[in-house]
């Protein structure tokens, strides 16, 4: 599936291009890690209303746990690993998590169990492990299950809801959607008027190379005189779900959201990236 939304004069967003799966006809798939942007900016609003600070320990939220910030964990540049989500998650997909819905407690429960931890503090280190932290750190604020606290508080689109067998990794990649109830998300929080596009480097973020920096659950990059944000997604697990996805905004201008039913490399991601920016730009910015 891919949806295209563009920004008229007006600042209004229309869709201008949308597919549908041709077997099946469906026109909901799975975020994967795209979700993460869900509850980073779930948190976002909760710091911004006062409930919690960046700089906050996770000890203040959450106790055992590890001596880590809450910018440290929306970042990844904790120093928690290795990511043992790798390897759980495959045990997890469909199972019942319980009232809680997902299985984030578990995930601190085996970061606990570490001896120490194997990251470096303060280095970028993607881990899903950062994100299930922080969907337990939402509960603990609000008194509500991870996507009832976001969904109240972002007004979600109701398309986007927890997947019905990856839901149990909600915070760290457990979201669905139809193109455009994540594309209006992506508008409304990373589109020119959000308080993310006004400034990220204002936010938490981290430098991962080559002019590229992990910010709110996105990567994103200075363009021209605007930023462009973009995540990959990826649900991997052969026979059973293999699913990926990739959102991206180009300076506040367009946005697309491509979801697909198979698990891709490298470099089939950056031909992805590739054709779609070819078609806005008419090459490669």
């Amino acid at each position: 599936m891919l949806g295209v939304g563009v920004a008229g004069p007006d600042g209004t967003w229309q869709a201008h291009r949308f597919h549908g799966r041709d077997d099946t006809g469906a026109t909901v798939a799975e975020l994967a890690s795209v979700s993460k942007s869900v509850t980073a900016v779930c948190l976002m609003h909760l710091v911004e209303d006062g409930q919690a600070d960046w700089s906050n320990s996770l000890h203040n939220f959450l106790e055992p746990a590890p001596d880590v910030t809450l910018a440290e964990l929306v970042t990844h540049t904790s120093g928690i690993g290795p990511d043992v989500t790798q390897i759980a998650m495959l045990g997890w997909l469909g199972q019942n998590a319980g009232g809680q819905g997902h299985f984030s407690r578990q995930v601190l429960d085996l970061v606990n169990a570490r001896p120490a931890q194997n990251g470096q503090r303060g280095q970028y280190a993607y881990n899903n492990e950062n994100y299930a932290l922080l969907g337990l750190v939402i509960e603990t604020i609000t008194g509500q299950p991870f996507f009832e606290a976001c969904q109240d508080r972002l007004d979600l689109p109701d398309s986007i809801q927890a997947g019905a067998d990856s839901g149990v990794f909600q915070p760290l990649g457990g979201l669905v959607s139809d193109v455009d109830g994540y594309l209006r998300f992506m508008q409304t929080h990373f589109g020119p008027d959000s308080r993310i596009a006004a400034d990220p480097f204002a936010l938490p973020h981290a430098a991962m190379g080559g002019g590229a920096y992990y910010g709110m659950g996105m990567v994103f990059r200075p363009f021209r005189d605007s930023f462009n944000f973009w995540h990959f997604g990826a649900l991997c697990f052969p026979k059973r779900l293999n699913t990926g996805s990739f959102a991206v905004m180009w300076e506040g201008k367009v946005t697309a959201l491509a979801m697909y039913d198979a698990c891709i490399d490298e470099r089939a991601m950056f031909d992805l990236d590739a054709g779609l920016s070819a078609a806005v730009y008419g090459d490669r910015p």
